[in-house]
């Protein structure tokens, strides 16, 4: 495990933690332009990529995010545009 690979993470696993209470949040909603399921499917497509580069933790928590991301776009409505 490198520095590289732990300072990764602890962002990684910061935004994760961070982003959960707009799942968690009934009255959340999600504006349009934050893009929600191409961030989810970016954040899915990394995973392996890091897991192949030996940053094993960072592929971890990269997974948490997408996991997050996944969820947000299951459980939260779009915000209406007027």
């Amino acid at each position: 495990m490198s520095l590289v690979d732990v300072l990764i993470s602890i962002g990684s696993a910061g935004l994760a933690v961070f982003s959960l209470p707009t799942v968690l949040n009934k009255n959340s909603q999600v504006p349009r332009k934050t893009a929600s399921i191409p961030s989810a499917s970016i954040l899915t497509y990394f995973v392996p990529l890091f897991a192949i580069s030996g940053l094993d933790l960072t592929a971890l928590t990269i997974a948490g995010q997408a996991i997050v991301w996944w969820l947000i776009v299951a459980f939260r409505p779009v915000r209406k545009t007027r």
